[in-house]
């Protein structure tokens, strides 16, 4: 069993500067009380959620989900027809099969 990450975890996400402007940030982010951590969460989601109001994003973004969506049906399809016609019975039998078998011929001889 896989575990579930916290709600809290956290991901690194490093970007690269200028010299110049990261004392420039540092400057800004000493004349407030937040972290340049915190600076850098704040303008990223605005940034998204600026970029997620463009409504040319909003409809490529959904384009994508019904391409992932197609490829994510073509690799079923592509599987159902390894496994076969049956391949969902196939595995609902061997599912089924021990306890079928739990009181059939145990200790039986081949000869009975």
């Amino acid at each position: 069993m896989t575990e579930q990450p916290s709600s809290d975890e956290k991901k690194v996400v490093a970007i690269r500067v200028s010299p110049t402007f990261k004392k420039q940030l540092d400057s800004v982010v000493e004349l407030t009380s937040k972290t340049l951590n915190d600076a850098g969460v704040e303008a990223l989601e605005s940034w998204v959620a600026k970029t997620l109001s463009d409504p040319a994003i909003r409809e490529k973004a959904m384009q994508n989900i019904q391409a992932e969506e197609q490829a994510l049906q073509e690799r079923r399809q592509a599987l159902q027809a390894m496994l076969g016609d049956g391949g969902d019975a196939a595995a609902s039998q061997k599912q089924a099969a021990p306890a079928e078998r739990s009181g059939g011929r145990r200790g039986k001889t081949s000869g009975e």
